[in-house]
């Protein structure tokens, strides 16, 4: 009875010490919700400024203000706009292609070169075009010439006729972010710091530089995503959570909150829980020696008697009422209730799933049917077409359907559905291939299929079916010209084990080759034809990377190795091994 009084405690005190620690942990990350909910507030007030920069930029760049810059109307109307923004922007100035200046808001030296004007300019060039906007990039913290006060610079470029033939350029008053955090200091942390590409911090509170990360922190701050948070020490040793929130291209913004008084509280609200846990344990120990063994152990023991001489498919055994508790009577109800309802629900489930065979068999024989219907169609119409290169397309059409068709064939004839022997399914396609070309495998081509025993979903067995069609259609066709004999071999083997990129489980690793000893095609010809960005986008579904090697006179062997996908249901060897266990 005692070590069962013991054994009842032990959940009390799980749980309760659980929940006490819970509560500590969850008051110690209070400051890292805090500081990553300012850090968004910041975001959000800050980026307001970069994006009324960007969409002035790129209203000037895609208006026709500036039609000819060389013109006095340029430098006037350059003026009227930074009049409209005096205290947001320092000047607004158009530069050529090559970053040379050809108007300013601001009176200044035309002539007099900058650097950095050549390097902005560069970097708008390079900039990609987005949803149709012209692209838009800043530059990292200065001192301006004409204002000598802090400022970042932004640009667009203006792009006519495909090439950048101007660059519209701002130099936003970093005043602007100092005066948005003055105005909020009311409702945020006075820890605030904007940090440009070279990760230059420029404070916008009154924050000193010991209160910014320590080294080592802060090198894992800057690895963080946006909206990410983080809790150590500042350079002068206080504790701090800090949070980071990306505003524009490598513009990042440092929000910090001390910690120390948080961090008092957790350890406050860890004693008092701990008390009251103490208490409770008290209280809980007193009610279960008098009324364990009467209302909970000797009723429970019966019903687990009954529990473990039950069987799946066997109504529950009720015995006669012998003062069990009412809730126990009722658990036991519920339990044989919940039997029965299990064995119907099993047998409905076994129909459903004799049902859904049938329909996905019918299925995948209609759909087989109606590609083959495609595939004759189209080759119906290749011989109604007199261009040699556009039947050469439909042909090329038709071998693809034609391949999809057979893919649904042994999806229904192999009767999972979810997954097709690779070896026959492979020979039978690249037979196919080869009488659709007019060829006879191992006759003028020879033809070897080299496939270990595996089996292989549906969704990569598609990208591997178009990608082997493609391949193999080329090889026959480009390869072997006139009477030149040789070989094509189709080989898939296992290759260890892969992790893809984003996902965390190891997958079995296969590699299929795809190589013909003809003649061969140079280093990089061919390397953009419709064939071969089918077969790249092929390799990607696949979860590969195609590698080509071509050599002239030497033949053509096309390499992807890819992670082999499981179908529903099945376990992985780390996954059944601990089951096993």
């Amino acid at each position: 009875m005692l070590l069962l009084l013991i054994v009842a405690s032990i959940p009390v005190i799980g749980i309760a010490g659980a929940n006490a620690i819970l509560g500590y942990e969850s008051e110690r990350a209070s400051g890292l919700r805090t500081v990553t909910l300012l850090g968004e507030v910041a975001a959000e007030r800050h980026g307001a400024a970069l994006s009324g920069m960007r969409e002035l930029l790129q209203g000037v760049a895609t208006s026709d203000v500036l039609v000819d810059a060389a013109s006095p109307q340029c430098q006037r109307r350059l003026a009227t706009l930074l009049g409209i923004h005096r205290n947001r922007y320092s000047n607004i100035w158009l530069l050529d292609g090559e970053g040379r200046m050809m108007c300013s808001g601001v009176p200044t030296d035309m002539a007099r070169g900058n650097q950095e004007y050549v390097d902005l300019a560069q970097r708008a060039a390079r900039a990609p075009v987005t949803e149709g906007a012209p692209p838009f990039v800043i530059n990292r913290f200065k001192t301006g010439t004409l204002t000598n006060r802090p400022i970042l610079t932004g640009a667009v470029p203006i792009i006519r006729n495909g090439r950048v033939e101007m660059i519209v350029a701002a130099g936003l008053l970093l005043d602007v972010f100092i005066r948005k955090e003055s105005q909020s200091m009311a409702v945020t942390p006075d820890h605030v710091w904007l940090m440009d590409r070279q990760n230059t911090p420029l404070p916008l509170t009154g924050a000193e530089e010991s209160d910014l990360p320590a080294a080592p922190l802060m090198t894992q701050l800057l690895a963080l995503q946006a909206n990410q948070a983080l809790e150590g020490f500042s350079r002068g040793g206080g504790h701090f959570a800090y949070a980071i929130s990306d505003l524009e291209q490598g513009l990042r913004l440092v929000v910090g909150l001390p910690t120390t008084e948080i961090r008092d509280n957790a350890r406050s609200l860890l004693l008092r829980r701990a008390l009251e846990l103490a208490v409770f344990l008290l209280a809980c120990l007193i009610v279960i020696v008098v009324g364990a063994d009467i209302a909970i152990a000797r009723p429970l023991r019966l019903l687990a008697s009954r529990v473990r001489g039950w069987r799946p498919g066997l109504p529950f055994p009720g015995l006669p009422s012998r003062g069990e508790p009412e809730e126990v009577r009722a658990l036991e109800q519920a339990f044989n209730d919940a039997a029965i309802a299990i064995a119907a629900r099993e047998e409905q489930l076994n129909g459903a799933l004799r049902q859904r065979d049938l329909l996905m068999a019918e299925i995948h024989h209609r759909v087989k049917n109606n590609l083959q219907i495609v595939a004759s169609l189209l080759n119906l119409q290749a011989g109604r077409l007199r261009d040699p290169a556009a039947r050469a397309e439909f042909s090329t059409a038709r071998d693809r359907v034609q391949a999809l068709a057979t893919l649904h064939r042994h999806l229904y004839t192999n009767r999972t559905f979810e997954a097709i022997a690779l070896r026959p399914f492979l020979e039978e396609l690249s037979k196919q291939l080869f009488n659709a070309l007019g060829e006879i495998p191992d006759r003028r081509i020879r033809l070897v299929v080299e496939a270990e025993d595996m089996e292989i979903v549906t969704d990569q067995a598609v990208s591997m079916a178009l990608l082997v069609t493609e391949a193999v259609t080329n090889s026959i066709k480009h390869a072997f010209p006139d009477t030149r004999t040789g070989t094509i071999t189709i080989a898939v083997r296992h290759d260890g084990v892969m992790t893809p990129e984003g996902e965390d489980e190891e997958f079995e690793a296969v590699i299929l080759l795809v190589h013909d000893d003809g003649l061969g095609l140079g280093p990089h010809e061919e390397e953009q034809g419709i064939g071969m960005r089918l077969i790249q986008g092929f390799a990607q579904h696949l979860g590969g990377e195609i590698e080509r090697q071509a050599t002239p006179g030497a033949g053509t062997e096309l390499r992807v190795r890819f992670p082999l996908r499981r179908r529903e249901g099945d376990l992985s060897g780390r996954a059944m091994g601990n089951h096993q266990a």
